[in-house]
C-alpha cells in the first residue's frame, strides 16, 4: 500500500476541507513569482527572539508591516534561543534571519553571527548603535535593553534583516500605526454585533454554569423576545443567523435543524450521580460524566431544575471536542518493522485499538486491502463508523502496516463522555494498546491534570498501554504571564494570525486557575479593518473554569488581532491555541494539548520519514516540557507518510500519523 511520497500537501489541522497546498517547491515558485511582479517592497523576516521581550518587538514589527514588510516573530526561552544560535541554524536544523543575542553569550556565539560591517553606515545614519566584538559588527543594540543586541545568524542573509534592523534607531517609532492594528492606547470595543443584536459582558452569572452556555441563552431572549422558540428554520432569519452565530462561536453542538442542544454535566464530587432530567436525552459514563441533549426552548428550565437539584455538586458545560492532530507507511521501514515482520513479529494475538473522530472510507480501505475486514468496529457518536471524518482510517492503516497480524478495534468517538464509555469498552475487551491521535484542549492547564487525564489514567491502570500524538502545536501556541504596563487593563502582547476569506478561526485559551477560577480573562479578535469580529467574554467568578474559547470563518483576507483582558482578579500565566493559523509570537515550549501532557501517555512527536535517521523533529511537532515541569514527548516516529486514504492523508503530516507508528 505505501508508496514513496515526500513532497506532500499540508492541511490544516482537523479539518478536512480543501486546503492551500504549500510544499517547498510551490512555495518557492510563488514566492519568486511576487519577487518578480514587484508586489511586496520585503521578504518575510524571521526573528528568533526572547519571550520576555515580545511587547517590545510586537511594537517594531507593526512599523516594518506599515512599511510594506512581512515578519514573523519566534519567541523563545534563554536556554533554546542560545541552541538555535550556537547549533541548530550552523547545522541547518532551523532558519532565522534575525535573532536576539545576550551579550554574556558573545564568547560562544560571535563566530556564528554575520558581519555587518558592509551596512554599518547605513545602520549609524538611522540612528542605530552598531555593536563590536572582535573588530567585527556583528549586531546593533536594542534600544530597551543595554545587554542585548539583534544580530544576523551564520545563515540569515544580512540584505533581507537590514531594512528590519534599522528601525532600531528608536524605541518609540514615530510611524503611523498601520490600519486595524488596535493599540492599547485607544481602548477598542468589546462589543460584538450581530445584526441589530449587540453581545457584551453579561451582567448575569449562574453558579457552576459555563458562561457560554449563558451566552446562548442571552442571545436567545435577544433574538426571541416574544419567547416562543420554534426551530431555527421557522424564526426570522436575523434571529437565527443570531443563534447559530453565537452557537458556533462558543462551541456548543447544536443540532442540524437547531432544535437541540447537548450539555455535559461533570460531578464536583466523587460519587456524585445526576438522575435523568424532566426532558431531553441522556448518556452516562462510568467515571460520572454525562451528556444531555435537551430542546433549545428548554435550555432554562433545564438549567434551572438541574441548579436546584445538585446546586454547588456538578459543573454545566460545552462537552470537550478531540480535534485531530494531523497537519492534513514509508514509516514501516524507517523504524525497521520489516526486520521484525521477517523474523515471524507481526502483531498475531495483540488487540490494539484506535480511538479517534471518524472513520470515512473505511469499506473502500477494506476492499483496498489496506485494512482488513476483520476489524471490530464501535460507533458512540450514534452518526455512523463512517461519518464525519477519514482521520481514524489513515490511522488505523499506518498501525496494520506495522502489526500486520494485530486485531483492531475501530472506536468512534465525539466528546469526553464518548472517550470514557469508550476506555470501559476496550477494557472489558481486554485491549492490549490504545492509539489517540487526538487532543483535548481547554481540559487543564497541559499538565496532565483534569478529566481527559484521569480517563487516561483508568486505562493504564487497567494494563493498557496508551499511545499519544503529542500535538502539531509548536507554531500555533503562545503561553507568558499576563504583563499590563500601562494599566489599561491588557495584555501587552498583540497576538496576529493571517487568514484568508472562508478560513476557519478556532483559538483556545485558558490560565493557570484550574480547577474553578475567580480571576476572569476575556478574549477578543479583531478582524483585518480592526473591527471586533468575534469574542468570548465569559465570568468566572469562582465556580467556572477558566477558558475562553473562538470558533469563527473568516470574512475577509488579512490579519486578524488576538486580544487579551484581565477584567478582574490577579494576573496569571496564559496559554493560547489557534487550531487552524499559526501565531505571530508563537511559543514552541509546552505546546502539547491534553492527553499528550499526562505522565501515563506514551507520548509520540513527529520526524518527517525521508529525514527519519537524522532529524530534525517536525517544526510544527508539539515540544514540551509540561506545565509541572516534565520532559515530553517521549518518543518520535515517522509522518508524513502516505497511505490509501484520498485526499486529505494520501500523505499524511503530523503527529497522528507518527503515534501509529508506535502503536503498531
Amino acid at each position: 500500500m505505501v508508496q514513496g511520497n515526500s513532497s506532500g500537501v499540508i492541511g490544516k489541522r482537523g479539518s478536512e476541507v480543501p486546503t492551500r497546498p504549500f510544499g517547498r517547491l510551490a512555495m518557492a515558485m510563488a514566492m519568486f513569482g511576487i519577487l518578480l511582479l514587484g508586489l511586496v517592497s520585503f521578504g518575510q523576516v524571521e526573528l528568533g527572539i526572547l519571550s520576555t521581550d515580545l511587547p517590545h518587538w510586537q511594537e517594531l514589527a507593526d512599523v516594518f508591516r506599515a512599511q510594506g514588510g512581512s515578519v514573523q516573530l519566534h519567541a523563545y526561552s534563554e536556554s533554546y534561543l542560545y541552541q538555535q544560535i550556537n547549533f541548530l541554524i550552523p547545522w541547518g536544523l532551523s532558519k532565522l534571519d534575525i535573532v536576539e543575542v545576550l551579550e554574556e553569550w558573545l564568547g560562544g556565539v560571535h563566530g556564528k553571527l554575520q558581519d555587518l560591517s558592509p551596512w554599518r553606515a547605513e545602520l549609524e545614519a538611522a540612528g542605530v548603535e552598531v555593536v563590536t566584538y572582535g573588530g567585527r559588527a556583528i549586531g546593533v543594540r536594542l534600544p530597551w535593553r543595554d545587554d542585548a543586541l539583534a544580530g544576523v545568524p551564520s545563515r540569515g542573509d544580512p540584505a533581507k534583516a537590514i531594512g528590519f534592523l534599522k528601525l532600531m534607531g528608536q524605541e518609540k517609532p514615530s510611524y503611523p500605526v498601520p490600519q486595524g492594528v488596535v493599540t492599547a492606547k485607544v481602548p477598542p470595543t468589546t462589543t460584538l454585533s450581530i445584526g441589530s443584536i449587540e453581545i457584551g459582558k453579561l451582567e448575569i452569572n449562574l453558579p457552576y454554569v459555563d458562561g457560554a452556555l449563558e451566552l446562548l441563552l442571552s442571545t436567545v431572549k435577544k433574538a426571541v423576545p416574544t419567547g416562543n422558540l420554534a426551530p431555527l428554520a421557522y424564526l426570522p432569519s436575523a434571529a437565527r443567523e443570531a443563534i447559530s452565530f453565537v452557537a458556533k462561536l462558543a462551541g456548543i453542538p447544536l443540532s442540524a435543524g437547531g432544535t437541540e442542544i447537548t450539555l455535559l454535566i461533570k460531578p464536583l464530587r466523587p460519587g456524585t450521580k445526576v438522575a435523568p432530567l424532566s426532558v431531553g436525552r441522556t448518556v452516562q459514563a462510568p467515571s460520572g460524566l454525562q451528556k444531555v441533549t435537551v430542546p433549545l426552548g428548554s435550555l432554562e428550565a433545564v438549567l434551572q431544575e438541574i441548579s436546584a437539584r445538585y446546586g454547588g455538586q456538578v459543573l454545566i458545560k460545552v462537552p470537550a471536542t478531540p480535534i485531530p492532530l494531523a497537519m492534513t507507511s514509508e514509516g514501516v521501514g524507517k523504524i525497521q518493522a520489516d526486520v521484525y515482520h521477517a523474523a515471524g513479529y507481526r502483531g498475531a494475538g495483540v488487540k490494539i485499538a484506535v480511538i479517534d473522530v471518524g472513520f470515512v472510507g473505511l469499506s473502500a480501505s477494506q476492499a483496498r486491502g489496506d485494512l482488513p475486514y476483520s476489524v471490530t468496529t464501535r460507533d458512540f457518536t450514534g452518526r455512523g463508523i463512517e461519518s464525519d471524518y477519514s482521520h481514524g482510517t489513515a490511522v488505523a492503516e499506518i498501525v496494520h502496516d506495522v502489526a500486520p497480524d494485530a486485531q483492531l478495534y475501530l472506536i468512534k468517538i465525539g466528546d469526553e463522555v464518548d472517550l470514557d464509555n469508550a476506555v470501559a469498552y476496550c477494557i472489558s475487551e481486554g485491549i492490549d494498546i490504545i492509539n489517540h491521535s487526538l487532543g483535548w484542549y481547554n481540559t487543564n492547564f497541559y499538565d496532565g491534570t483534569g478529566t481527559i487525564g484521569d480517563i487516561v489514567r483508568r486505562a493504564t491502570s487497567a494494563g493498557i498501554l496508551w499511545v499519544q500524538a503529542a500535538g502539531n502545536d509548536a507554531r500555533t501556541h503562545w503561553e507568558g504571564s499576563f504583563t499590563d504596563t500601562d494599566g489599561d487593563g491588557w495584555l501587552d502582547t498583540e497576538i496576529r494570525l493571517t487568514a484568508s476569506s472562508g478560513d476557519p478561526i478556532m483559538l483556545y485559551f485558558t490560565w493557570d486557575g484550574w480547577p474553578t477560577t475567580s480571576d476572569d480573562y476575556d478574549l477578543f479578535l479583531y478582524g483585518p479593518g480592526g473591527t471586533l469580529v468575534a469574542s468570548s467574554t465569559k465570568t468566572q467568578a469562582g465556580t467556572e473554569e477558566p477558558t475562553e474559547f473562538i470558533s469563527y470563518t473568516a470574512a475577509t483576507s488579512g490579519t486578524y488581532t488576538i486580544r487579551i483582558q484581565r477584567a478582574s482578579g490577579s494576573p496569571r500565566r496564559l496559554e493560547l491555541f489557534s487550531i487552524y493559523q499559526e501565531l505571530s509570537p508563537h511559543v514552541a515550549t509546552s505546546s502539547m494539548p491534553a492527553p499528550a501532557n499526562a505522565a501515563e501517555a506514551l507520548t509520540v512527536g513527529a520526524i518527517s520519514w525521508d529525514n527519519y535517521t537524522t532529524g530534525p523533529i517536525e517544526e510544527y511537532s508539539s515540544r514540551g516540557p509540561t506545565n509541572d515541569g516534565r520532559q515530553k514527548p517521549d518518543l518520535v516516529a515517522p509522518d508524513n507518510v502516505s497511505t490509501g486514504v484520498a485526499p486529505h492523508y494520501s500523505t499524511f503530516q503530523g503527529t497522528s500519523a507518527a503515534a501509529p507508528h508506535l502503536a503498531g
